[in-house]
């Protein structure tokens, strides 16, 4: 015990020095939002560095499951070659296709949280690769989430297991839309709101992504509905859905650039309130 009252009192101007710095630190960051700004931009860079390290080192244990979605992947694909001329994104009722203003852009997951409330994601491309925010990410099974803040090399995403984001849906049966939320449980469980008691649905039908937002095109396969209730009184479904993906397991992503999105936006904001 006395040996450490000695330490601290030899080292106390350090130990000082350093409680004041964080004390700066602290009240600059929760008063001054420019300063709040700056740091969280140095702090996103610095994890990005330490993210981008760990995650060369676990690819290369992983290597072998990647290799495998890789090989799979390339065999649905393969197959859908052979079988048509275009990918299939719309249902069979809106035929003819509609237009696709979408770019794609692969991209590596170099870190995936999934144990918060409100997970993220960092992915290894960013401005200089003509990502921006607001901009989908999907897998090649499902949804991923949405871009949220970019640096020159990486991007911040802002993930489908966020109980903040919700996703527009529909199922391939019906034109009822709803609002996919995650339910906070495990990855694959998520709940649908807002679709009316009078849309037929049923448990097993497919949820796609309902085409009405520019962050995603219409038609991309999310899940399926695992229970259905009518909720008494309010005119609406109780909808339970599982992911065919689990958002929790993904090495690499694909960001969808909307062509079209300056062009939609400017729009928006010339619409009479």
């Amino acid at each position: 015990m006395q040996r450490i009252f000695n330490a601290l009192l030899q080292f106390r101007n350090p130990i000082l020095y350093f409680l004041l710095l964080g004390f700066s630190v602290s009240f600059s960051f929760n008063q001054s939002p420019f300063h709040k700004y700056n740091i969280q931009k140095y702090g996103f860079f610095m994890s990005s560095k330490l993210y981008d390290i760990r995650d060369a080192f676990s690819s290369y244990l992983n290597l072998k499951v990647v290799n495998q979605q890789l090989l799979k992947e390339n065999e649905e694909l393969k197959k859908i070659q052979l079988n048509t001329d275009y990918i299939p994104l719309y249902p069979q009722a809106l035929k003819p296709p509609k237009r696709f203003p979408f770019k794609v852009k692969r991209a590596n997951v170099i870190k995936n949280s999934y144990q918060n409330q409100r997970n993220f994601l960092i992915l290894d491309i960013g401005s200089e690769n003509g990502v921006q925010p607001e901009m989908g990410v999907i897998s090649n099974n499902g949804i991923v989430g949405v871009v949220h803040s970019v640096s020159k090399n990486y991007s911040n995403v802002i993930s489908i297991l966020h109980q903040d984001l919700k996703i527009n849906v529909r199922t391939n049966k019906s034109p009822a839309f709803g609002s996919l939320v995650w339910s906070g449980k495990t990855p694959l469980e998520f709940k649908v709101e807002d679709i009316i008691s009078n849309a037929k649905i049923s448990v097993g039908d497919t949820l796609i992504t309902g085409g009405m937002s520019s962050y995603f095109p219409l038609g991309i396969p999310i899940g399926k509905i695992s229970k259905l209730n009518k909720i008494q009184g309010n005119g609406y479904y109780s909808v339970d859905a599982l992911l065919f993906n689990d958002p929790s397991q993904i090495f690499y992503v694909y960001v969808l650039e909307n062509l079209d999105a300056q062009e939609l936006q400017s729009l928006q904001k010339n619409t009479p309130q």
